[in-house]
């Protein structure tokens, strides 16, 4: 039977409206898709004097939202971390462009530009040189992205810094030109410090010594435990007047743990030992996972973060004051 214009559109007619006038049938598509040679994301993570650790929670899922456009297949986020002095330095995206689903190498362009512009927060995207290799600068208002790519693989830099953009990405350019490659796992390296470095100004706050054992001998309260320690100091954390917490701060042993991913496993058992066996549960705290487990009410709960090769522990009975004693510890501290 004939089509007509009647037919057209049906809910049983695929192709409807594409049947109607001199040319029946569906629509012809443009013949497009740019060959791009496959480079593995690990070959992006080097550089000299550089390492790639873990995302945040909230970093990891920004850079899966990119994957939501057809042009990229896959991504890999990692923190990088300036390793002399474990400084975080800027975050990196490494983007793997599906070829087919850009038109020419002019729509490649254009997709690079406007992803280094949107990372950026809509600054001014510029051609640039890296150590001889062409690369994009957009500078933002508060992120500089660096974007430079090799076959299928696209490289963004992000960091406050223009200067530090540019350093990760230079330094990339120039580990890929000596032929290094590096690794997919995560490693955070950690700025050794000393155990009372913790105890720093807090608003609202004051971290008061915890008396020898024959001074209060039932009130002493017992450090916790956790395996390749150096040092433990711990101190009462008085809050208006009052002895409301009790924290420590434990000083790792390098060669126990020579990066932020082999402690923190140890984390949840940690803090859930010190409620009594409660359930542990990681949240992001500001720049930090803080874990967290909570006993019933009246009894002991436990908090505890990182701070470079610092674990610092808060304990007490109010978890609503562990939370506030921990968010306001994190924010006097800074970047670790």
């Amino acid at each position: 039977m004939a089509c007509t214009d009647d037919d057209a559109g049906r809910p049983d007619d695929p192709v409807g409206a594409d049947r109607r006038g001199p040319n029946p049938g569906p629509l012809p598509t443009i013949p497009g898709g740019v060959a791009l040679e496959a480079v593995d994301p690990a070959a992006g993570l080097v550089g000299d004097a550089l390492a790639y650790g873990t995302p945040l929670p909230s970093e990891q899922v920004a850079a899966e939202a990119l994957t939501e456009a057809p042009e990229v297949a896959s991504v890999v986020a990692r923190r990088v971390i300036h390793v002399p002095d474990a400084r975080h330095l800027a975050d990196v995206v490494l983007a793997t462009l599906d070829g087919s689903e850009l038109f020419d190498e002019g729509s490649l362009a254009a997709f690079e530009r406007a992803l280094a512009g949107s990372l950026s927060g809509g600054g001014d995207v510029t051609d640039v040189d890296l150590a001889g290799r062409p690369a994009l600068l957009a500078v933002g208002e508060e992120v500089t992205v660096v974007a430079h790519r090799e076959g299928s693989l696209l490289t963004l830099v992000q960091a406050p810094s223009e200067a530090d953009a540019r350093l990760v990405a230079t330094r990339q350019v120039e580990a890929r030109a000596r032929g290094e490659v590096g690794s997919l796992d995560a490693r955070t390296p950690m700025a050794a410090l000393p155990v009372d470095a913790a105890f720093v100004e807090v608003p609202n706050v004051t971290f008061a010594p915890i008396p020898p054992p024959e001074e209060e001998p039932l009130l002493t309260p017992e450090p916790p435990a956790l395996g390749g320690v150096v040092a433990v100091q711990g101190r009462y954390g008085v809050i208006a007047g009052e002895r409301r917490t009790v924290v420590w701060a434990l000083a790792l042993d390098p060669a126990a743990h020579p990066t932020a991913e082999s402690v923190a496993p140890a984390l949840g058992p940690l803090v859930s030992e010190r409620a009594g066996g409660a359930p542990a549960d990681a949240a992001e705290v500001v720049d930090r996972i803080v874990v967290a487990a909570d006993a019933p009410l009246g009894e002991r709960s436990a908090r505890a973060f990182r701070h470079q090769g610092l674990v610092l522990v808060v304990e007490g009975t109010r978890p609503d004051q562990l939370d506030a004693v921990v968010t306001a510890w994190v924010t006097a501290l800074g970047p670790g």
